[in-house]
């Protein structure tokens, strides 16, 4: 079985150490250096050293071949964004992601991330288990009724302007889709920065859409978020 990970951290290690054991054919990706080698060194598996949020990353990782790509990071935008790439741009057979935010589970999963979980046990029990396509498709579907899809114009007076995503203090339950700039299309991740005129989709619990559009406008409509 051919395993790409997306993430050196605790959790990423764990899961590259035990999947190792069993025999998978593992490829971690990395984006720091010194952490990449260090694990390169300790586990004697292929590490890539780049952001995995970048699909020439995912690629030379051999996204294209995996069975499962598995995005690990503490980044949750990075880990939507991983999955979604994976599976769109590379085919992967089965994406899995963490969610350190637990408000995130039900958004992922309707974005179609095969599977959404926490932490690194449930993630190698995955591995080993066959997954039921069935289940797997009502597991995309729930709770689509409770989200709405909303947009953002940003003004030049926006709070989030010039900030990392990652930076921006958003509420639960929410994930940034797209973002539009000019006439490009944007897949947004945890470095993407935020400008003056970005038209900003969201997924969101409609109980947090306020608090959301507080943070990324300055302001509170009680609209629709157009």
């Amino acid at each position: 079985m051919r395993v790409v990970i997306v993430g050196g951290g605790k959790v990423g290690y764990q899961v590259a150490k035990q999947c190792t054991a069993w025999g998978c054919e593992v490829v971690l990706v990395e984006h720091d250096l010194e952490k990449g080698e260090r694990i390169k060194e300790e586990l004697g598996l292929p590490v890539i050293i780049g952001d995995g949020t970048n699909p020439q990353v995912l690629k030379k990782a051999g996204a294209e071949e995996a069975d499962i790509v598995i995005a690990i990071t503490d980044d949750d935008q990075d880990n939507l964004v991983i999955c979604q790439l994976a599976e769109r741009q590379f085919k992967a057979r089965r994406t899995l992601a963490l969610v350190n935010n637990p408000g995130n589970e039900k958004l992922f999963r309707w974005l179609g991330v095969n599977q959404v979980v926490g932490p690194a046990s449930l993630i190698l029990g995955l591995i080993q288990e066959t997954v039921d396509i069935d289940a797997t498709t009502a597991l995309w579907m729930q709770g689509i009724k409770d989200l709405n899809m909303i947009q953002f114009k940003l003004a030049s007076d926006s709070p989030a302007l010039k900030r990392k995503i990652k930076e921006i203090p958003f509420p639960n339950e929410c994930i940034l889709v797209t973002i539009v700039r000019g006439n490009s299309a944007i897949v947004p991740c945890g470095n993407t920065v935020l400008e003056a005129g970005d038209l900003v989709f969201a997924l969101t619990n409609p109980s947090v859409q306020a608090e959301l559009e507080y943070v990324l406008t300055g302001r509170v409509q009680g609209g629709d978020g157009r």
